[in-house]
């Protein structure tokens, strides 16, 4: 059972850094922002069931659940964070398009 803790410790670590390489990379974008801070509680959170919990079958399926929900926060933000990008490029060429109209002489 020790490899469980392990890994349950090990999968809690990476949360915390995915959590901050997200915050480091999309900084600028406050949906990405939102998904990194959820990541890295949900990291932290995830590794206190195993510090704090004596039995260790319950203290692994807390942990478990909560990095499950904490991947799927991370996930379910930055698929926003893609959407909303990919929207404001799509306004930014289209204002872009009419601004080049505007400005094309006329014959």
């Amino acid at each position: 059972m020790d490899e469980l803790v392990w890994g349950a410790v090990i999968s809690s670590v990476v949360l915390v850094a995915v959590g901050g390489l997200v915050w480091w990379l999309w900084g600028a974008c406050a949906l990405a922002l939102t998904g990194a801070v959820g990541t890295v509680i949900g990291g932290v959170l995830s590794l206190l069931p195993v510090v704090l919990l004596p039995d260790q079958d319950v203290a692994l399926r807390v942990s478990f659940g909560i990095t499950v929900l904490a991947v799927a926060w991370l996930l379910g933000w930055a698929i926003a964070s893609g959407i909303r990008g990919q929207r404001l490029a799509r306004e930014a060429e289209a204002h872009a398009l009419g601004a080049a109209r505007n400005a094309a002489p006329r014959v």
